[in-house]
Parts: structure tokens; sequence; C-alpha cells
């Protein structure tokens, strides 16, 4: 599980994607466990800064471009060590 306390900007810049219908119910068609993804929207969150941080302590993430708009955003898993 991250520890989200180590992590400032995601720990101020992220969404639990359980709480967004949009988004979850995609994830949910392709067989994810939604509750245990955390997202991060460009036209709401320091997208970049966040980026760079899940980077520089080498933890995975996917930047997916959004279907709803022009925007994208990060998806985590949140289960991550």
């Amino acid at each position: 599980m991250l520890d989200l306390t180590k992590l400032p900007e995601l720990n101020e810049n992220h969404e639990y994607l359980i709480d967004n219908p949009d988004y979850s119910e995609l994830y949910e068609r392709l067989n994810y466990n939604t509750e245990d993804y955390l997202i991060v929207y460009s036209f709401i969150h320091n997208i970049q800064k966040v980026a760079k941080e899940l980077i520089k302590n080498n933890i995975e993430f996917a930047h997916v471009a959004c279907h709803l708009s022009d925007e994208s955003y990060l998806l985590i898993d949140e289960t991550q060590a």
C-alpha cells in the first residue's frame, strides 16, 4: 500500500477512482478493482509535479487520455508497496 504521507504531491493532488462513476465504470468493465486506484486529473491537479514525484519514487502509473475531454489523467494502483 502506498504511504501517501511520504508522497506530498500525490497526497495533495488525488481523488479516489471509485468516487467518480464516469471513470470507475469504465475501469470496472475492464475488470479493475476500482477501490485500489487513485486518479490525478490534469484539469484540477498539478499532474506534472505528481508524475515527477512518482517517477522519482519508482512508482508505476499510467498516463491516460481522458475519454470525456481533451485532458488526461494519471491512474495509480495504491496497493503498490
